[in-house]
């Protein structure tokens, strides 16, 4: 077993602070001086809560001695995106605009975590808004990626997803509405987990960094059994929440380690296949065989309307997004960089008309998905499209592979998210495992998809590849 704190799991830490083996206070102290050593490199965290985290643990490590443990999260270092808000703790949304807020309340993810005896270290770094899938922040600073520091951790969620991966935490809460959890957990190597639209709570999320109908409170971890164990402590019907879905929660981790031979994998094929790199390809078709492998049954498919998702999404998320940013677009125009302004007020533009059609357009595709999903069980594409790109190319506009120099925006937006955003125009559970690297040795993410509420299938097989293929055994070289 891995020394706590040095590419450790939830899975290999629960059981050993449940014996009372290890102390939570020391565990906390660990992670508190890794990031203090490694974070001004990454750029990981924005807000340190080491006061905070402390007093928790204290209280972890005596209710755990007097026989009060709350389950496997009870003294779990946990760190949590800036757009999240914490009560008592400032929350910036990655804006100037929120530089200086600190909310009165814990969002209800926070909250059922602080519940199940977790502790927060901080708040993780994202992108400006939410707004991009780089964490290229004008405002606090690039996130590095841990694997090479030279190229971008991903985004929205980098920062969570970069802390994970350099073992400044062993989980962290990101919000998902375009790629936002998927995008960076492949980028970093590690395992990131999109629930059912409405599977977790939204309350709490800053307004305006995520759309309304697409927008999602995800998971990122280093494997797929800790994203279950951190999924039943946050999933769940809330009042606060008139969007969160009222469906009952089964144990997550049950189907974990459970035959998956039978099981019926489509292979997605769209729009997006022209963004995909050869290499990508290549580690892509590698762990389909590792699927087939595993007894699953493959075939190729697709749905009639699967190339109106771009335009869709562009015209429902943007507009529900750019809303909230009414009045600070009226007061506070200036305190936006100039991309991320440009993007609201273009989206503002947008005709209702245009928006009702989109959603009509829309219902259409979620229910050719259902019916895809009713022919086979799961769903594989790859998470990202071409390997991680440098934070030089990102800030240049591009992105380059197979011989190829492509503009990093188009009309859809982002071509990072291209993969990703089927799932939040759907609401379907989808899941980013690594699946190999490229030949700038950065990860390679697989991206697998299930019907709604499809979690405990979704993470059954999500954990077969894993364990068969092995790749979350790698970690990036860091300073100790």
């Amino acid at each position: 077993m891995p020394a706590p704190g040095e590419r450790a799991s939830i899975g290999d830490v629960a059981p050993l602070l449940r014996r009372k083996e290890i102390s939570p206070l020391d565990l906390i102290r660990l992670y508190l001086e890794r990031i203090k050593q490694r974070n001004p490199q990454l750029n990981a965290y924005v807000t340190l809560t080491e006061e905070q985290a402390l007093a928790d643990a204290a209280r972890a490590e005596r209710e755990i001695q007097q026989g009060r443990y709350r389950g496997p999260l009870h003294g779990i270092p946990f760190s949590i995106k800036d757009n999240l808000v914490t009560r008592g703790i400032r929350t910036t949304a990655g804006s100037k605009i929120l530089a200086d807020w600190v909310p009165e309340f814990d969002a209800t993810a926070v909250q059922r975590l602080k519940d199940a005896g977790s502790v927060l270290l901080g708040k993780t770094n994202m992108h400006e808004w939410a707004w991009g899938g780089t964490t290229i922040n004008p405002f606090y600073g690039t996130t590095r990626n841990p694997w090479n520091e030279d190229y971008i951790a991903g985004g929205s969620s980098g920062g969570s997803a970069a802390a994970v991966a350099a073992d400044l935490c062993l989980a962290s809460i990101g919000t998902d509405s375009a790629q936002s959890v998927r995008n960076p957990a492949s980028m970093c190597g590690i395992v990131g987990l999109k629930p059912t639209y409405g599977r977790v709570s939204q309350h709490g999320t800053v307004a305006g960094t995520g759309a309304y109908s697409t927008n999602h409170t995800g998971i990122l971890a280093r494997t797929v059994a800790d994203c279950a164990l951190v999924l039943q402590e946050i999933a769940g019907y809330d009042p606060h929440d008139p969007l969160s879905a009222d469906a009952p929660i089964p144990n997550y981790s049950a189907n974990i380690g459970k035959t998956v031979r039978g099981i019926k994998v489509g292979i997605l094929r769209g729009y997006f296949d022209e963004f995909v790199a050869a290499e990508v390809s290549d580690s892509f078709y590698q762990a389909v065989a590792a699927l087939e492998a595993l007894g699953m049954q493959t075939e190729e498919v697709t749905t009639p309307h699967l190339d109106l998702i771009p335009a869709i999404k562009v015209c429902t998320s943007r507009v529900e997004n750019a809303a909230a940013h009414d009045p600070y677009l009226r007061t506070r125009a200036q305190d936006y960089s100039r991309p991320t302004l440009h993007s609201y007020i273009s989206a503002l533009l947008t005709p209702a008309a245009t928006y009702v059609m989109a959603q009509r357009a829309r219902r259409i595709v979620c229910e050719e998905f259902d019916d895809l999903l009713k022919r086979v069980q799961l769903l594989v594409l790859p998470t990202v499209g071409f390997p991680v790109p440098s934070i030089e190319e990102c800030q240049q506009g591009y992105v380059q592979f197979d011989e190829k120099k492509l503009p990093r925006q188009d009309a859809r937006g982002g071509l990072e998210s291209l993969c990703c955003i089927p799932f939040n125009v759907t609401g379907l559970p989808a899941i980013s495992v690594c699946c190999g690297f490229s030949k700038s040795a950065m990860p390679i993410g697989l991206q697998i998809v299930a019907g709604s509420f499809q979690e405990p299938l979704l993470l059954q097989a999500a954990h077969a590849y894993e364990r068969s293929a092995g790749w979350h055994k790698c970690g990036p070289a860091l300073a100790v």
